[in-house]
């Protein structure tokens, strides 16, 4: 392979940048296996994680770089998804030799003011795995699972307790409701109108996808929300899943992971994912529970910071 030209830049987040960078992630999807940070995940993490920033906070030009070529395309991206110790790596297969420029940048820049850096990568991605020793990396743990669901194959009946419903959140609106649950859920008390409201305006948000159980006296209990992909109109993903501490163990996430599986069947729907933290997490009883295809390993690797 010739010798490829490139430069780099931070992330500006101005939109278009952003659409670029979602472009290059749906290409990625076509050519890698293994690539771990979407489109979807991309949408969530500027309009759900970070919905209360300012467009032009320094905190995206920090925590996002951009490697193009010759012709001004994206070809490579490191990012943070909480501008914390964690950072993941993506890159088009026909550009690997990047990987020193990168891994230069991660070291003289990025990590500066930190005590550890983590990368997150499938466990099958023996590319990376090289790459990451080759700079200091060492295997961690076993951090998450990622399974894929075939819609053609598995139960999409369920029942619920008398007098509870699933309908879509539009058909009430009560934000107030499902931010007091998402609190629940996560134990996440910073979660806040903002952030729901910003999910909720993403490019590629689907309304009857946003579900919610509701209890007889009007309380959300459990809700998740279903995306398509916007690579392969035949595959989709669900992100997040969660129900309210004092409504666990009674099959709600269940019924309302199944609701949402059948309608995204109904509208074409013939794969989707679904990610959990890695066991012991009692979560992956659940997923386990919904018969997936097959189940991948993510794992993490980090390198303290000298």
């Amino acid at each position: 392979m010739s010798e490829v030209r490139v430069n780099d830049k931070a992330y500006g987040n101005t939109e278009e940048e952003y659409q670029e960078i979602c472009n290059f992630l749906d290409t990625l999807s076509t050519q890698d296996p293994n690539m771990l940070w979407e489109s979807g995940r991309m949408n969530f993490w500027r309009y759900n994680v970070h919905a209360d920033k300012d467009p032009q906070d320094q905190f995206f030009r920090d925590n996002v770089h951009v490697w193009r070529s010759d012709k001004r395309t994206i070809v490579a991206i490191c990012i943070s998804e909480y501008g914390e110790d964690d950072l993941f790596i993506e890159v088009l297969p026909d550009y690997q030799e990047i990987y020193p420029d990168i891994f230069r940048w991660i070291n003289d820049t990025w990590a500066v003011g930190r005590d550890e850096m983590k990368i997150d990568i499938f466990g099958t991605d023996r590319k990376k795995i090289s790459w990451l020793k080759e700079y200091g990396f060492t295997f961690q743990r076993h951090y998450e699972n990622k399974r894929s669901y075939n819609l053609a194959e598995i139960n999409l009946r369920y029942e619920l307790e008398n007098g509870f419903k699933i309908q879509a959140f539009s058909e009430m609106c009560d934000y107030s409701g499902r931010v007091a649950l998402v609190q629940s859920a996560f134990d996440n008390p910073d979660y806040n109108e903002n952030n729901l409201k910003g999910l909720m305006s993403s490019p590629d948000y689907i309304d009857e996808y946003n579900l919610v159980v509701i209890s007889p006296d009007k309380q959300q209990v459990a809700y998740c929300v279903g995306w398509h992909a916007r690579s392969n109109r035949n595959t989709g993903y669900i992100e997040p899943v969660g129900t309210h501490a004092e409504y666990r163990q009674r099959g709600f996430a269940k019924a309302v992971i199944r609701e949402c599986f059948s309608r995204m069947k109904a509208n074409g729907i013939k794969i989707v994912e679904i990610a959990s933290r890695a066991e012991p997490d009692v979560a992956n009883y659940l997923y386990d529970s919904l018969s997936p295809r097959y189940k991948r390993e993510v794992h993490k690797y980090s390198k303290k910071v000298l």
